[in-house]
């Protein structure tokens, strides 16, 4: 399997489903998904195990994943090769006054900020 980030992340799902089963026989993806409380889908585990996913995961995925699978948050961030967020963004009251288009730019900005650092974070990994 290559190394991208769909495979490390679907290398670590299927490593670990078979960790957690029984000798010969992994947990079932439908099992890991209930484990996760709600936060991924068996669908989703699916597509990943699979390697068919596109690793575009929510930080509520990534949690759920790291639940199902007993596996810290960051090891999941790091198979998926997507930087771990930090704390909630709380904006300092003067931004308020921003209209709603100005808001918009803002936010457009930040989002090709955050997708340039992505990709240089996929970029750099081998």
């Amino acid at each position: 399997m290559s190394s991208t980030p769909a495979n490390e992340l679907a290398e670590l799902v299927v490593r670990r489903l078979a960790e957690l089963g029984e000798p010969g026989q992994p947990m079932s993806i439908r099992r890991a998904a209930e484990r996760s409380r709600g936060k991924v889908s068996h669908e989703t585990l699916r597509q990943i195990a699979i390697g068919r996913h596109t690793n575009d995961i929510t930080d509520t995925v990534a949690e759920g994943i790291a639940v199902a699978l007993d596996v810290s948050v960051e090891q999941v961030y790091r198979a998926a090769r997507v930087p771990r967020p930090r704390s909630k963004w709380q904006w300092p009251e003067r931004f308020d006054r921003l209209d709603i288009e100005q808001r918009r730019l803002v936010e457009a900005f930040a989002a090709a900020l955050l997708e340039a650092y992505e990709k240089g974070l996929r970029d750099a990994r081998p």
